[in-house]
């Protein structure tokens, strides 16, 4: 073989060469770009997967305590606290109290409310002559009347005709007289009134 003829041999193999080369490069690209277009599609699938339900039902947060909630709590409960501690101060003096001129000091209803000075009875002697309707006020007040009490009472003053059947619906808007209770439910609830008030050892004078 010419020497001319190996010098082109050598020039094509290397030609073929250069071919491969790029044409290698080029797969190699392509291929890094497929892979890459298919992770991007795969991606994109799984997002638009729903994600699966929890197993764990979702929990409404809206009815839980906030700090200001507990705040208000806390408060409302060391009024009651100071309400009930005022009371047992009030009861102790009244359980001294013995003689008709002494006097019954009133304590406050569950509302932090004292009754009226015109409606309390501000002596011993006065407690135990309370009239029938004072007493049925002051326990009304202090919420010592049994919700069926007023409601036979009120059935009673309908029975009697003084109340309309509108008037005995309407609860709010009528309160029985002490007539409508019977003597008996009046010396037991004086009785309530009288412990609530810490002079129990007080008898009523019919």
């Amino acid at each position: 073989m010419s020497e001319d003829r190996l010098e082109a041999l050598e020039k094509e193999i290397g030609a073929l060469k250069a071919i491969v080369s790029k044409q290698k490069d080029l797969l190699a690209k392509t291929g890094q770009q497929v892979l890459s277009l298919q992770v991007k599609n795969t991606k994109q699938q799984l997002d638009a997967i729903p994600p699966p339900p929890s197993l764990t039902p979702a929990i409404d947060t809206s009815d839980f305590a906030t700090n200001e909630d507990l705040v208000q709590l806390v408060g409302e409960l060391q009024g009651q606290l100071d309400i009930l501690e005022e009371k047992s101060v009030l009861r102790g003096i009244n359980v001294r109290q013995d003689n008709d001129d002494d006097l019954i000091v009133p304590l406050p209803n569950v509302d932090g409310d004292l009754p009226s000075s015109d409606v309390f009875t501000k002596t011993v002697a006065e407690f135990k002559a309370i009239s029938d309707d004072t007493l049925i006020e002051l326990c009304r007040f202090y919420q010592l009347l049994p919700q069926t009490a007023e409601l036979e009472a009120r059935i009673q003053a309908f029975v009697d005709g003084e109340i309309s059947k509108e008037e005995l619906d309407r609860k709010d808007d009528f309160h029985p007289p002490a007539h409508d209770y019977t003597q008996e439910q009046l010396n037991g609830y004086f009785k309530d009134l009288a412990e609530f008030l810490g002079v129990s050892h007080l008898k009523r004078e019919v």
